[in-house]
Order: structure tokens, then C-alpha cells, then sequence
């Protein structure tokens, strides 16, 4: 069992306080993201030290109570375990949230439960969902508990699985599935030219059915390892030909959000959640004070702490740190405009697997460029820059979130982030957005 107590830094209130929440993993690869019910200045968060929470803040003894009695309670849920013989895996989320109502909140020493009720499956707290619900209910239920942490696009593609499942077979359940049916399921979305990467998300939702069944999960619903065909990047040269480029307004609008997303290796919904209190100045061996984003990752919760390259900065201040960004079809769109107008007509084959089937399709690199391209290009470039340093890379994207979260690491790592960008790209360009 693994229990971290996390700041997230992209919704603060009003008032700038952001929420704390529990970051709780253990055996059979269960996760809970614990609300805590409390709320503080990023200032006042010391997640190292014994009081996490300063003694600057309003209420901090009692804030500070509040979260020893969360981990406390926790904790118990699976010494108690360990004590009857029971597996950790065993442990369900109902037994934590019981576990940790109990507690309460503030000076209050404990909370009376309430009456046990009938299962409700479309509420996140009505015991377990029955295998014989729909898969709409599975749904609901899932997004009821994550739809606070996780992305848009994520849960709408829970919404894309249940409508598979339906198209399948309408009267299919958890209850009646088995390993014969799940290789049919498989054959069918095939059939119907789903590739690799969508079978994989159907495995994960079919998985947390069973997590929130509170049911063993069966082996043949394991981890199913999807193929994927090589993403395009940009090359250093295409990379400095866009830095360069004289463009048109909303051409030159939509390079200045690819190049941040770039440089910082963010995925479009980061970039979108991007804040002006996300960026702030930090001192940095050799470089001295530097402006440096901080936020939480929108599809994994992990967070970020990286310097801005010089280019990311003057983006940044250009735009006051007010990013106005289309939707992301849209920003697609522009980017196959920007390619052409750069001339990024390199051949690329673009891969596609799908079961058995794979298939090839030769385009100009423009027309295969989108919002992910940014993140892929930066990674390749960090590691050209920084000689094949990987571990760079990873801090990078976001990947190693016990290395980054803390400002020692980012006085190591942030001199050499910089190092490697100058490296990759040589001499900054500053370039305005204005139009040609």
C-alpha cells in the first residue's frame, strides 16, 4: 500500500486555495484519489514535512488533525486486513470510504454512518454495482467517482465503450461474461476496423466493472498490450524552419500554442488547463531566476515542475498568460495549414494495426500532424539534445513524479532541461505573432 497526500494546483477557489486530496495505491492495481475536505494556499503546503499543512494557515491545527486522522484511518483498513489473513488486493474502496467517514472532519472525533440502504448502482456510494446492471450503470458510477480527476475526452470514451458493448450484444452482462465471449466481443470490434488502442480501452473499462462489482478479476481479462504505428515528430530542422516561419495571425496564434505544448511537453488538455498561477519564477543554479510551470496532469494526476526555454517564456508573456485556444479539431486543422505553409511535405507512413490487419498509408507530414505531435517531438528532441539522457525525458513529461515534485530536484534537473533544449534547437529565435 502506497499513500501520498497530493496538492492539485489547477482549480484553486476564489480565495487561491487549492484542494488536497489523497493519492492511495495497493495490491491488484487499485487506486483511489480520497477527497480530504481540505483546502490551502500552495504556500501553506509542506507535503514533507510532519504538518503539512503551515502554521501560516487559517485552522492549520485543526487541517492538520483532519489529514493524521485520514491516514490513520487508512492505514487501519489494512492493518486489520493483514491481521485477519486477508489479501491486500482484497480490500475494497467501500471498506476506505467507511473506514474514513468514520473519522469525521475538523474537532470532531467521529461521524455517525448513516442507515445502510438498498444498493443504489447509479450512485458512487451504494456498495457495489450488481453484474446484472447495465453497462450504462457501470458507467455512471465509474464517472461519478472520476469525473473530478479526469479529463473530458477520458470519460467520453468510457461512454464509447458501453455503446460497443450494446451494439454487440444488448442482453450481454458482467454477470454472463466469460472468456469465450470476451474473444468474440474482441473479433467483432475487428470486424468493425477498431484498432489495437481501442480493444486496450475496452479491457480497462471491463476491469473496472469488475472493481466496482467488487468481484474477483478473472485472468483472461489481464493486461492486453496494444501495437501502436510510430507517431510523427518534427525533425530539428522542421522544428527551426516553424520557429522562423513568417506567418499570417491565426497561423502564427496556433505555432505559438504547438511550440509551448512542445517545449513543455504538455497533451492539449494541459494546455488548455494552463493558469497564470501555474508559472512562476524560480532561482536556478547558472540561470538564476527562471519562470517555471507547475501543475498537475489532467489524464494521470501526476505532477509537473519544469523550466520554460527561453521561446516558451516570451510565448508565455506575450500572452499575459491568457492562452485562447479553439477546439481541438480545430487547432488540428490550423496545424495541417501551418505544416503546408512551413512546407513539411517529408513522406510520412503512417501504421495502423487492427488484430491481424496492418495497414500503411503514405502522406506529406503536414497532413498527419496534430496536437500530440508537439508532445512526441519534444521528447525526441530532450533526448537528442541531452545525449540519450532518458531519465530527462521522463521528469519531462511528467513520468517520474517522485523526482520532480520537490524544488532540490528542479535546481538539479531544470540547468540541465535548459542545456539540452539549447542543444537540440542552438540559438533561441524570439519571434513575434504578429501577421505577414
Amino acid at each position: 500500500m502506497e499513500f501520498i497526500f497530493r496538492q492539485r494546483l489547477d482549480r484553486p477557489d476564489k480565495q487561491g486555495r487549492a484542494v488536497v486530496f489523497g493519492d492511495l495505491h495497493w495490491a491488484g492495481g487499485h487506486r483511489w484519489k480520497m477527497p480530504t475536505g481540505v483546502k490551502v494556499l500552495p504556500a501553506h503546503w509542506q507535503p514533507t514535512k510532519t504538518k503539512r499543512i503551515h502554521t501560516g494557515a487559517d485552522n492549520s491545527i485543526q487541517l492538520n488533525l483532519r489529514l493524521t486522522r485520514l491516514l490513520a484511518a487508512v492505514q487501519g483498513v489494512f492493518t486489520a486486513a493483514e491481521g485477519a489473513g486477508k489479501p491486500e488486493a482484497d480490500v475494497t474502496q467501500a471498506e476506505l470510504e467507511a473506514a474514513v467517514l468514520a473519522v469525521g472532519a475538523g474537532t470532531q472525533r467521529r461521524v455517525k454512518l448513516p442507515a445502510p440502504t438498498a444498493p443504489d448502482p447509479t450512485t458512487a456510494a451504494g456498495g457495489p454495482v450488481p453484474p446484472t446492471a447495465t453497462w450504462a450503470e457501470f458507467e455512471k458510477r465509474w464517472r461519478a467517482e472520476n469525473e473530478q480527476t479526469l479529463s473530458e475526452s477520458y470519460l467520453r470514451a468510457a461512454k464509447q465503450v458501453v455503446t460497443g458493448l450494446g451494439e454487440f450484444d444488448p442482453t450481454l452482462r458482467l454477470a454472463s461474461l466469460t472468456k469465450e465471449r470476451l474473444a468474440q466481443y474482441v473479433a467483432w470490434l475487428y470486424t468493425q476496423s477498431k484498432r489495437d488502442s481501442t480493444v486496450q480501452r475496452h479491457y480497462k473499462f471491463l476491469r473496472e466493472c469488475y472493481r466496482l462489482a467488487e468481484l474477483p478479476q478473472p485472468r483472461w481479462l489481464g493486461k492486453f498490450t496494444a501495437r501502436y504505428g510510430r507517431s510523427p515528430t518534427l525533425r530539428q530542422a522542421e522544428v527551426r524552419a516553424l520557429l522562423t516561419a513568417e506567418l499570417p495571425a491565426d497561423l502564427a496564434q496556433e505555432r505559438d500554442a504547438f511550440l509551448l505544448q512542445l517545449l513543455l511537453l504538455l497533451r492539449d488538455v494541459d494546455l488548455r488547463a494552463l493558469k497564470p498561477h501555474h508559472v512562476g519564477a524560480h532561482d536556478l543554479p547558472t540561470y538564476g531566476p527562471t519562470l517555471c510551470v507547475e501543475l498537475y496532469q489532467q489524464k494521470t494526476g501526476e505532477p509537473v515542475l519544469i523550466p520554460l526555454p527561453p521561446t516558451a517564456a516570451a510565448i508565455w508573456q506575450r500572452c499575459e498568460g491568457q492562452l485562447h485556444l479553439p477546439t481541438q479539431q480545430e487547432r488540428n486543422r490550423r496545424l495541417k495549414l501551418l505544416g503546408q505553409a512551413v512546407g513539411l511535405n517529408r513522406e510520412f507512413v503512417e501504421v495502423g494495426f487492427s488484430g491481424k490487419t496492418r495497414t500503411e498509408q503514405v502522406q506529406p507530414l503536414w497532413q498527419v500532424i496534430t496536437t500530440h505531435t508537439a508532445r512526441h517531438t519534444g521528447a525526441a528532441l530532450l533526448v537528442l539534445g541531452s545525449e540519450g539522457d532518458q531519465t530527462l525525458k521522463e521528469i519531462a513529461l511528467g513520468h517520474v513524479s517522485a523526482s520532480v515534485y520537490g524544488y532540490d530536484t528542479l535546481e538539479r534537473y531544470g540547468p540541465r532541461l535548459l542545456e539540452a533544449w539549447e542543444v537540440a534547437l542552438g540559438p533561441w529565435p524570439v519571434h513575434s505573432a504578429t501577421a505577414t
